[in-house]
């Protein structure tokens, strides 16, 4: 069995959840730039990410005091 592994990385706006993320990657590829911030759903992303089989297996928190994260997600291949 192998398996295929993707990482969603993301920093929030400001110092409290407000919806808007001003950086967002998924894996190497940004999705959204500091200028050009976005209101996004982290629910609806991670849904999609379940929808093309992917599973996610842990969450990390930076250490900067950055609000953000990363997801890291699996599927077999």
């Amino acid at each position: 069995m192998a398996w295929e592994y993707t990482q969603l990385r993301f920093v929030p706006r400001g110092k409290s959840w407000t919806g808007e993320i001003e950086e967002l990657w998924l894996d190497d590829k940004p999705l959204i730039s500091r200028n050009h911030p976005q209101r996004v759903s982290l629910v609806e992303l991670m849904n999609e990410l379940g929808a093309q089989g992917w599973e996610l297996v842990t969450y990390a928190q930076p250490f900067t005091g950055y609000h953000g994260g990363c997801y890291t997600f699996k599927r077999q291949t």
